[in-house]
């Protein structure tokens, strides 16, 4: 029996140390390594398909100049923000993580991700001044940087040049306001012996795009919601006006004639199936790649011609957070320095010509690679330029973020159903948001 106990206690003793050795080896000390004292960074991000490639090319860079870091970057597919909150709550978060949807407000009201401050103030104390003061504004809330962007998106009119030729209007003359644009859709709309649609002139969509022109807020200066301003309920008028024009059956009949999928070589306007486009720079390699010979403009949105506001474009970005329990923020801080272009210029301008992307620098956009690769295509200057504009908005900065910016694209598929009338449908949303930001406080 005593052989036995001593047996059975020296079993215990193995495997209380097996135990510990295994934690030790799954959480480390202060340091989770790879390999001869190199610290492994957990990065996620959401690109598929090229788009991964571009990122993985971009890891291994860093790796390769950072020998004391290794970035494993992982492309989450599904609901990423569902992943990352579980992650998060269950204490196995990555160490960065990139980002583009509207979630910096909410993540950073839950402690979900980290204040930047400390790391921006011992090692980037000019970030903010040296970017474009609008990107600046994406990554605050409360005072507080929690998001860093890397790369930037405006937006603005394409336009099919060869249609307008068809149906006599001046290629070299897009229209400059709203009402201008208004003036050439009976020109512009094609319709079969049936009176089926076979070419959209120009239909409103993306209300969360144009209200920029109008001059709309869906904030005051104090966070509370405005759903109902009158710039808003301008704009949802001006859409509600097509709808009452072009039969929205016969519209959602075309529309579904069309792939589902529209990037790359499936956007309807590479075809002429619509004269007009609200898109980002990218589309210029689509158009270069998959439509050489198409004659198209790029245009600023046009704008009301009272109290309208010119050069005006929502934008958005791809940013990078360090999560609340990230195993190793300081070396995910280096890693978004890096991947931002701070005091690296010159390769940030080299890199982001390879994503079509915008710089959030103008230190960025003026180094000579970048300079080059606007040249190529003289339209991109359009899109960065944008980012000097006093008319560029962002989503607000307000924890119901998300949910806003969502009950927002209801009501505007309210009113062009015809089911609600614009009023009806910012009243809606002002109570839907106002009854959820109720909800976050009593939480």
């Amino acid at each position: 029996m005593g052989i036995r106990k001593k047996n059975l206690f020296f079993i215990v003793i193995m495997s209380v140390m097996l135990l510990s050795l295994m934690a030790c080896s799954s959480n480390g000390s202060s340091k989770n390594t790879a390999k001869d004292g190199v610290v492994e960074v957990t990065y996620w991000h959401m690109w598929t398909g090229d788009w991964k490639k571009l990122i993985d090319s971009l890891v291994d860079e860093f790796n390769e100049s950072h020998p004391d870091i290794h970035v494993k970057a992982l492309s989450i597919a599904g609901d990423a923000n569902s992943k990352f909150l579980t992650a998060q709550a269950g204490g196995d978060p990555p160490d960065v993580m990139t980002q583009w949807n509207q979630v910096i407000p909410s993540w950073a009201e839950k402690g979900a991700i980290k204040s930047l401050d400390p790391y921006i103030k011992a090692n980037a104390p000019d970030l903010e001044d040296w970017m474009y003061p609008i990107v600046a504004e994406i990554g605050r809330y409360k005072d507080e940087m929690y998001a860093v962007p890397f790369s930037m998106n405006s937006f603005m009119l394409y336009y099919n040049k060869d249609v307008f030729k068809e149906v006599g209007l001046d290629p070299e003359n897009p229209p400059k306001t709203i009402q201008e644009l208004d003036a050439l859709q009976d020109k512009l709309w094609k319709m079969d012996d049936r009176g089926f649609i076979e070419r959209i002139g120009f239909m409103p969509g993306w209300l969360t795009q144009w209200y920029t022109a109008f001059g709309g807020q869906w904030v005051d200066e104090e966070g509370n919601p405005t759903a109902t301003n009158e710039k808003n309920l301008e704009t949802l008028k001006w859409f509600e006006s097509y709808a009452k024009k072009y039969d929205p059956k016969k519209i959602a009949s075309f529309q579904k004639s069309l792939e589902s999928n529209t990037t790359n070589s499936t956007w309807p306007f590479l075809t002429g199936k619509t004269v007009f486009s609200v898109d980002g720079m990218w589309r210029l390699l689509d158009l270069q790649n998959y439509a050489p010979d198409l004659d198209y403009g790029v245009a600023p949105l046009p704008y009301p011609e009272i109290d309208g506001k010119p050069n005006a474009s929502w934008i958005n970005g791809n940013y990078n957070i360090i999560p609340e329990g990230a195993k190793h923020p300081e070396e995910a801080w280096k890693f978004i320095l890096w991947l931002t272009g701070y005091k690296n210029e010159e390769w940030a301008g080299n890199m982001l010509a390879k994503g079509g992307w915008i710089p959030a620098s103008p230190k960025i956009t003026e180094q000579a690679g970048y300079q080059s690769y606007l040249d190529e295509i003289p339209y991109r200057n359009g899109f960065v330029d944008l980012f000097n504009s006093e008319n560029v908005q962002i989503t607000p900065v307000i924890p119901v973020q998300q949910y806003y910016w969502d009950r927002i694209g209801a009501a505007e598929e309210s009113v062009m159903t015809g089911s609600k009338s614009p009023e009806e449908a910012l009243e809606n949303v002002q109570k839907e948001i106002e009854k959820e930001i109720e909800k976050i406080k009593s939480e």
